[in-house]
């Protein structure tokens, strides 16, 4: 017990107060987005007709499609700006948007069109926010404890996704499709706050003239130069390509394989958030890594098998356990290559960099959103499932073989 009361003590959130309230605020708005995403998913498969397989995948792609295009652009805005004020304006945007969307659907004038329309604006924000955000982590603890700092924010989603996945069937049930919209506006504005309160300075430092152009080319000329990140990166796409699709079947899975409600959709979604918030938070407490390649192999395996076996069975307990290995092996996956990329990437270059991979990540996503939609559609959600699973399971072995950055922790 002693020991656990002194790492708990040494753990960045306790050390850090500015962390600590950035942290808190993530956590809340992603919470909101989760139940976002439960309430869109549902409100798209019961209101768009025969096509609402497809229209899922359509609108998760036009979700991800702002990144791709503002992503590496709002970065070098990050790097050139003060964060704080950045994440400020973002949440600020964002809030605005999503209540316009919740009073559409609340005066029931919500239309397909609509809400293409508004999710792309609302998550036009998001590489804004989240560049600003992977820019100061650093900042806002201490390279000791950088690789726990960083376990902890990769945890951010998946705490919130369990929060929100067990809650959001409740929430629904509550106050409606409409009623989730509006909580996701009020959790921006809890962020909002949150972030208000940072005290660290969080001024971009001296640029030296660079102008806007020349320092979007250098972000790009640092990744796209370097053999070992840009291998790293591209395999990262890659695995988004054969993994995203999960997030659009796990709703067919529950609509049309199993035939159950909203309910269920929310416990397999919770089950799967609950094992990637198990392995981010554990690992925010380690130190060291090692083989940094080792973990992302054995991440994709598991990954791989968990994804696969969801082709094999309809039982409900075993789709459980196998959601909860697979979001196990994502949260280790993401806290290891964070740890990396943070620990090797220069400061001056971070939201450059951050929105440039995740611009590349996310690329692939609305073309596998919209052909697993299809293949859905055309042939079965086993089809997908077994596609997509084979693909992981020949990628984690192609990771053995990528260049190494150089990596010392």
């Amino acid at each position: 017990m002693p020991a656990l009361t002194t790492e708990l003590k040494n753990h960045p959130l306790a050390l850090f107060a500015d962390f600590r309230r950035l942290f808190a605020g993530r956590v809340v708005s992603a919470v909101g987005d989760k139940f976002f995403s439960i309430a869109i998913a549902w409100w798209v498969l019961t209101q768009a007709g025969g096509n609402s397989r497809f229209h899922l995948g359509l609108i998760m792609a036009v979700n991800v499609i702002p990144v791709i295009v503002f992503g590496p652009f709002l970065g070098t805005l990050a790097d050139r700006s003060d964060k704080r004020r950045v994440m400020l304006a973002a949440d600020a945007a964002r809030a605005a948007l999503m209540l316009v969307l919740a009073g559409f659907l609340w005066a029931d004038r919500l239309t397909l069109g609509w809400l293409y329309s508004l999710c792309f604006l609302i998550s036009a924000f998001g590489p804004l926010f989240e560049s600003a955000v992977a820019a100061s982590i650093a900042r806002l603890t201490s390279p000791e404890k950088l690789p726990a700092a960083v376990a902890a924010d990769s945890s951010v989603m998946q705490l919130s996704n369990v929060a929100g996945s067990a809650l959001g069937s409740i929430l629904m049930a509550a106050a409606g499709v409409a009623g989730a919209f509006f909580f996701n506006a009020a959790s921006y504005l809890v962020s909002f706050g949150a972030v208000w309160m940072v005290k660290t300075p969080l001024t971009p430092e001296p640029r030296g003239g660079a102008t806007f152009a020349d320092e979007f080319r250098g972000g790009l000329a640092y990744i796209f130069g370097n053999k070992p990140v840009r291998a790293l990166i591209l395999a990262f796409a890659a695995f988004n390509f054969f993994v995203g699709p999960i997030l659009i079947l796990i709703p067919m899975i529950v609509r049309f394989t199993l035939n159950e409600s909203v309910t269920w959709l929310a416990v397999f979604e919770t089950f799967f958030a609950l094992g990637s918030a198990a392995l981010a938070v554990g690992l925010s407490f380690k130190k060291e890594y090692g083989n940094i390649y080792g973990w992302f192999f054995a991440s994709l395996l598991v990954v791989g098998l968990s994804f696969g076996g969801l082709y094999f069975t309809v039982n409900k307990t075993l789709i459980c356990a196998l959601l909860f290995a697979a979001g196990a092996a994502l949260g280790a996956g993401n806290a290891v290559a964070l740890t990396l990329f943070q620990s090797t990437v220069p400061e001056t270059m971070k939201g450059r960099f951050f929105a440039v991979l995740t611009t590349l990540a996310y690329a692939v996503l609305p073309l596998t959103f919209m052909l697993n939609g299809a293949l859905a559609e055309k042939f079965s959600i086993g089809f997908s499932i077994a596609l997509n699973a084979s693909a992981v399971l020949a990628l984690s072995f192609a990771v053995l073989l990528l260049p190494r950055i150089e990596y010392k922790g």
